[in-house]
């Protein structure tokens, strides 16, 4: 079952290393992060913050972006950016590079993964994720692995579909009877891809006798700004599904259209409705334990400001 949005799981795997000072004294071991274990900018610039800051108390944030090439009248950057109320140019991202040492190849990792946070388009993000996985490749970072699998599950119906297939009273573990029951729409190869990606984020696993079941029976996704843009793709393509079954007989399909005309400060009170309203469905349709459960269903929900 669908909500509206998807967290996107962040793991932030760190290395000890022995913090040098500049005569060459060892004086103590603290954290130093790795860029290759993070795919959000922000936290890595946060966590490089706290890694000066372990070496050297006295460090600021001031001193960071200092060293980043900001000038006095830049106070309090730092912050703005930790609230993404402010976005890093080529010169900053060139000036953070400097300011983190970072060698020639974490510095393109860091310069994709900014581009890739900061990205509006579908196909701009899609591009400099994969660069990213470029430049992680062979750099034992497990968390590319893991986002490559999020990725797709945010871009491509299927996986949400295939994680209620399983729960059919006659499935089968076999992608040829899966293509078929889902109206050979998929390959078999997606298919099989498909379980796999579930299976790496956990979504899926096998119980006792084998047999793949939900981790969860109902998966809810955050409904916010962030996590609906990260998840449009999908909405979009759930759209066009919809937009096909009009075609399908009444029996198999139902549709409702309201407009209204409503003051505007109360749209985010109609948004509050579609929540309650997915809540009260996902609450009193759960996989049934005593009966089979032998299709799957998707119900979808649009609020669109039709003027201004």
């Amino acid at each position: 079952m669908l909500g509206t949005g998807h967290d996107i799981l962040e793991t932030n795997l760190h290395h000890d290393v022995d913090a040098i000072m500049s005569s060459g004294k060892k004086i103590r071991k603290t954290p130093r992060p790795s860029i290759y274990d993070y795919s959000e900018y922000r936290s890595f610039l946060r966590d490089m913050l706290d890694n000066k800051k372990g070496i050297n108390p006295s460090y600021s944030e001031n001193a960071f972006i200092f060293a980043a090439g900001f000038g006095k009248n830049s106070r309090g950057y730092f912050g703005l950016l930790m609230k993404n109320k402010r976005n890093l140019t080529a010169k900053s991202i060139m000036g953070f590079s400097t300011a983190m040492n970072l060698c020639a190849e974490e510095a393109i990792y860091f310069e994709n993964m900014v581009m890739f946070n900061q990205a509006e388009s579908e196909k701009e993000k899609i591009m400099f994720f994969e660069r990213m996985k470029v430049g992680a490749r062979g750099k034992k970072a497990k968390l590319i692995t893991v986002l490559e699998h999020q990725y797709r599950f945010l871009n491509e119906w299927h996986l949400i579909v295939l994680k209620e297939v399983i729960l059919l009273a006659d499935f089968r573990e076999d992608a040829n009877w899966i293509v078929a029951k889902l109206g050979n729409t998929l390959t078999a190869q997606k298919v099989t891809e498909g379980l796999n990606d579930l299976m790496e984020l956990g979504l899926i696993t096998r119980d006792m006798n084998g047999k793949l079941v939900p981790c969860e029976k109902v998966v809810i996704f955050n409904d916010n700004g962030q996590n609906f843009k990260s998840s449009k793709n999908l909405h979009k393509q759930f759209a066009l599904k919809a937009a096909e079954a009009m075609e399908l007989p009444y029996e198999q399909r139902g549709a409702q259209l309201m407009t209204l005309c409503v003051p505007k400060a109360r749209f985010e009170e109609l948004r509050n409705e579609m929540k309650n309203f997915t809540k009260r469905i996902l609450e009193e349709f759960p996989p049934s334990e005593t009966e089979a459960n032998d299709i799957v269903v998707q119900l979808g929900q649009q609020l669109l400001k039709i003027t201004e």
